[in-house]
């Protein structure tokens, strides 16, 4: 399970980028002017008094943004995220170019590893996603990739309490509202040590939405709040439907969705100047075929891309993205295509926080045998982005002289040294020759995805919270549970 000191930068010298400067700065320039001229709804009141006393002209719920107070705003949130394991270690910069891959959140349904049955996903189902995502080398955090159904009030509380004890990985968490959003930061603050441990070292980000078109609730305005004066890294990630909630065009729904992320970020960065801010999100089309959200398609990969580079280059602010999911029912050659692509699209253009490897059917479906795919797909594409080293040990002259004409490299040092620490090495993918694959079963890149899923949920142990930590959930949890039964009545 040793992950390769593979960079997260890429190394090319001409990234991949869709829109000049002044492009950007067009897309910009029309959201400031929706915002000014055309406003948002904003469903809290507190948040509305907020924002009248910085100048926005309200109007019952509807708010006006002056463009100097957005443009303020982007001023005060901060270029880098430095995110820490449950063990306290530096695990993620996010920002600049750096690229982290990890699963998406509260799918409804999983595909089942066993009896491939399309099943709802369930708490057991948590603990095998929370042990195969910290096994997995190449996932660098993890979100909770179902809804239990075991608990229908608190599922996020029992999601996080599972991903907290079955992994040491930094996490991007959902949450019911402000409530469930205490919970969650008791409990991290606890293998922490205290709450302000946990704001110097941040565990987890806070996974949370607007809704298109142009409507902030009050429950995302809440936990915008909540974040931000707890200093807890959040995104806002806005999401329209193509030709639904949003423009049919990509550079429209650019304009909606930065629009809209751009009004969590003023109400986050009003209640706490310099508050850890993720920008990003994704205009996906509607195919109006089968009037299915197409989040897996060329536009939905653009526009996801797109708008991570606006935020990096025209914001200087961490950004947000998606990778490695796909439409596909089953986890197929569709599967592989649409998620291999995502992967690389989104790691070329530098996007910092990349989720949803794993999902399927458009994020209705979680399959752990797409998501250890994804993990060999990512291992690939960060062997590619570290690109040509130019040094002298690299370039080897000394052993080409000394190997000359007709020699060869097999015994030389250098070739064992740089097999072992440089030449990427394959997990599930085959390298045989015909007859080796043969010998090895005539395995299919998919059954020996089944395989190793169902060895990691067989056999793996993770490190497990202290006695300590343990009791100190457990007492959370209780009252989580309290609450779970009390509304359940």
């Amino acid at each position: 399970m040793e992950r390769m000191s593979f960079t997260h930068a890429l190394c090319a010298h001409h990234n991949l980028q869709f829109m000049t400067k002044e492009e950007m700065q067009k897309i910009h320039s029309n959201a400031l002017r929706l915002l000014q001229e055309v406003g948002s709804e904003v469903q809290h009141k507190e948040a509305r008094q907020m924002l009248k006393e910085a100048g926005c002209r309200v109007e019952k719920r509807r708010v006006y943004f002056p463009p100097n107070l957005i443009e303020w705003a982007l001023k005060q949130a901060p270029s880098h995220i430095y995110m820490y394991d449950r063990d306290g270690d530096f695990a993620m910069d996010v920002g600049g170019r750096n690229s982290y891959f990890g699963t998406g959140s509260d799918c409804t349904n999983i595909c089942d590893s066993y009896t491939f049955e399309n099943r709802p996903f369930t708490y057991d189902d948590m603990v095998n996603a929370a042990k195969l995502i910290d096994a997995l080398p190449q996932l660098d955090f993890l979100m909770c990739c179902g809804l239990m159904y075991d608990y229908p009030v608190t599922s996020y509380e029992h999601q996080y309490e599972v991903m907290l004890r079955n992994s040491t990985k930094p996490q991007v968490v959902t949450a019911a509202d402000e409530r469930s959003m205490e919970a969650i930061t008791k409990m991290a603050a606890v293998v922490r040590g205290s709450r302000e441990a946990l704001e110097m070292k941040p565990l987890f980000i806070m996974y949370n939405e607007p809704t298109s078109p142009l409507n902030h609730t009050k429950t995302a305005v809440e936990k915008l709040i909540f974040c931000a004066k707890n200093r807890i890294p959040t995104n806002y990630a806005s999401g329209t439907l193509g030709g639904g909630t949003g423009p049919i065009t990509v550079a429209g729904g650019l304009v909606q969705c930065i629009a809209e992320s751009l009004v969590g970020l003023t109400i986050s960065q009003l209640t706490r100047p310099g508050a850890p801010f993720v920008f990003g999100g994704i205009c996906s089309n509607m195919d109006m075929h089968c009037m299915q959200v197409s989040y897996c398609s060329p536009e939905s990969m653009v526009s996801s891309a797109a708008m991570a580079e606006i935020g990096r280059e025209l914001y200087n602010l961490p950004t947000w993205g998606f990778a490695g999911n796909t439409g596909a029912k089953v986890p197929d050659e569709q599967a592989v295509n649409e998620a291999a692509q995502y992967t690389m699209l989104v790691g070329l253009a530098g996007v910092n926080l990349n989720h949803d490897l794993g999902f399927m059917n458009y994020g209705l479906t979680y399959s752990f045998d797409l998501l250890v795919m994804c993990d060999e797909i990512v291992s690939q594409i960060r062997k590619i982005f570290d690109g040509v080293p130019m040094d002298d040990a690299h370039i080897g002259y000394d052993t080409i002289k000394a190997v000359g004409p007709k020699g060869h490299y097999l015994a030389e040092e250098h070739t064992l040294k740089f097999h072992n620490e440089e030449i990427w090495k394959p997990g599930i993918t085959d390298r045989n020759d015909y007859d080796g694959w043969v010998g090895e079963g005539k395995t299919t890149f998919g059954k020996r995805a089944n395989n190793k899923v169902k060895k990691i949920i067989e056999t793996y142990q993770p490190k497990p919270v202290t006695e300590e930590q343990d009791l100190a959930i457990k007492e959370i949890m209780a009252q989580v549970d309290a609450y779970e039964s009390d509304t359940s009545r």
